[in-house]
């Protein structure tokens, strides 16, 4: 492992993620202030996941066989450019564009710097350093919330925005001058061929599936919860944006903490994978049913951080299942199919928790995105039992 590779794509992704969190506790309230209702909103969030999800596969196969700096420099360019354009859209059409957009960028960063780290994993090592590395994520979307809210309470709804472009042309840089190219790049397929016949093994594979599984359900409520949250805790405790940004916060703080120690777990008892993911995915599950029943921000906080720290202890072991296969189909490839299905998760799950809100209520949709969590996540442990290496 090059340490010093690592610290790059590590600070660069915190960087990144800070940046593209600190919107997440602004845009739903943004987006009401364009009248959107409640289907509307979950169309904005879903755009961002939906070209996530069309595009990582693609993207991560194309950094198998062409090199993936190059990319992840695009995208950052890319992703700076979203960010101005948020700044004068005047109507949910726009913003669901935009966010497509941004999805697009956000594929050519986060999917194809975590293939770069996969291929300097040794292995028997991939619960260490690539959970190690996926704190990084973490790490800046847990600051990210903080900052927006203060941000907007301190100066205008604008500037979390502002924030996000700066950020982004900072890590371009950063990644463009400081990280070589990855040396551990394959023909996985020849470029004369369609890339989607070549991406068909890595979707038809087991292990991949349960992952697949368990990410998209997952995906499904937790981008529901963001989308929801901050109009639920509004309307429950009249909290201020700066204490929604505190709670989105809170997830992720707690989750990227337990990350690493379940990574070294996981290298340690490599035959309690599929337990941990079970175990982890349940509870964490259980923990968005019951935020159904709270209306205070101190119950809000309790089950927030069980959500994640719950998450953390099934994604460890998801993160290096998927890392042992990408040895196989390739990291990118591989990684790419991980971010379709959580996209494909998050583009549903907004769009679903809005039509239950617009029917029902917001506690609702938490209640019922909670049960498919909870159904989703043993779905995918019995694709792994099907496997014998599993």
């Amino acid at each position: 492992m090059n340490r010093r590779i690592f610290i790059i794509l590590f600070i660069a992704t915190v960087i990144t993620m800070l940046g593209l969190g600190a919107v997440d506790p602004i845009l739903p309230l943004y987006a009401k202030s364009m009248n959107a209702n409640g289907v509307e909103l979950g169309i904005i969030f879903a755009g961002f996941a939906l070209s996530s999800s069309i595009f990582a596969p693609i993207i991560g196969r194309f950094s198998d066989q062409h090199g993936r700096k190059n990319l992840m420099v695009a995208g950052l360019f890319l992703f700076a450019i979203v960010s101005a354009l948020y700044v004068v859209a005047v109507n949910p059409l726009e913003l669901t564009c935009i966010r497509i957009l941004q999805g697009f960028s956000a594929v050519m960063v986060s999917p194809v710097a975590q293939a770069y780290i996969g291929d300097m994993t040794p292995p028997g090592k991939e619960g260490k350093y690539t959970n190690l590395f996926f704190i990084s994520f973490f790490a800046g979307m847990a600051l990210g919330p903080l900052l927006g809210g203060y941000l907007t309470d301190r100066f205008n709804i604008d500037t979390p925005f502002y924030a996000m472009g700066v950020l982004s042309l900072l890590v371009m840089l950063f990644t463009l001058l400081l990280v070589p190219e990855s040396r551990a790049i394959k023909r996985y397929d020849s470029p004369k061929k369609n890339y989607f016949r070549s991406l068909v093994p890595v979707f038809k594979d087991k292990p991949m599936i349960g992952i697949m599984t368990y990410m998209f359900t997952r995906g499904f409520y937790r981008w529901g919860f963001n989308t929801f949250f901050p109009l639920l805790a509004v309307g429950s405790d009249h909290m201020s944006l700066a204490s929604i940004g505190l709670i989105l916060s809170l997830y992720m703080l707690f989750g990227s903490l337990i990350q690493y120690p379940f990574g070294l777990l996981v290298d340690r008892f490599p035959s309690q994978k599929v337990n941990l993911i079970l175990w982890g995915g349940v509870l964490s599950a259980v923990s968005m049913c019951a935020i159904t029943f709270s209306h205070t921000l101190v119950m809000f906080s309790i089950l927030t951080i069980c959500m994640g720290s719950f998450s953390s202890i099934a994604r460890a072991s998801a993160i290096a299942i998927r890392t042992e296969r990408g040895r196989v189909f390739g990291m990118g490839a591989a990684n790419g199919a991980f971010t379709t299905s959580l996209s494909a998760g998050q583009v549903l799950g907004p769009l679903a928790f809005g039509v239950i809100a617009d029917m029902s209520n917001i506690p609702t949709a938490f209640l019922i995105g909670g049960l498919f969590g909870l159904a989703g996540t043993i779905a995918s442990v019995i694709f792994f039992r099907s496997e014998t290496s599993y």
